[in-house]
């Protein structure tokens, strides 16, 4: 073998190996764009299914959620158990819906919020889809995070 056969190899071994980087490097990036977009879209879903379900726990204070976006007819309820029942109804769309992308996890978390509807419940969910969403462990626990005594 002569040294230009040599260095053929080498440079041929180069372009394609530089190549492979590239097509590597791509497929990395469109995953983390993708994951990027997926995690935007459940910090979206996660925020309306909180908000409808502190609607459950305290109906009287609807006007403190900006709410006529996500649903229009809600805002316009009067009747704490007209306005209890229909953000129920909103979290049971929510929790079928929700059946192709959240986490085990969370959807255990949300069912048992919508079996059984205290501040607890409340902040069990809102901790897994915490974790399910920055992919950490927490370290905050039900007392730490609940603002009632």
């Amino acid at each position: 073998m002569d040294i230009e056969t040599i260095l053929i190899s080498v440079l041929s071994s180069l372009g394609i190996s530089g190549l492979i980087g590239i097509y590597l490097q791509h497929l990395w990036t469109q995953k983390r764009e993708t994951e990027s977009r997926i995690q935007g879209l459940n910090v979206k879903h996660y925020e309306s299914t909180l908000v409808f379900m502190r609607i459950v726990l305290e109906p009287k204070k609807i006007d403190h959620f900006n709410v006529a976006r996500e649903d229009p007819v809600i805002s316009k309820l009067t009747n704490s158990q007209d306005i209890r029942y229909f953000a129920r109804q909103r979290l049971n769309e929510f929790y079928y819906g929700s059946v192709l992308f959240y986490s085990d996890e969370v959807l255990n978390a949300l069912k048992e919020f919508i079996q059984n509807s205290t501040e607890e419940a409340f902040m069990k969910t809102a901790i897994v889809m915490r974790k399910d969403l920055w992919k950490k462990d927490t370290k905050m626990d039900l007392k730490t995070l609940s603002l009632q005594k």
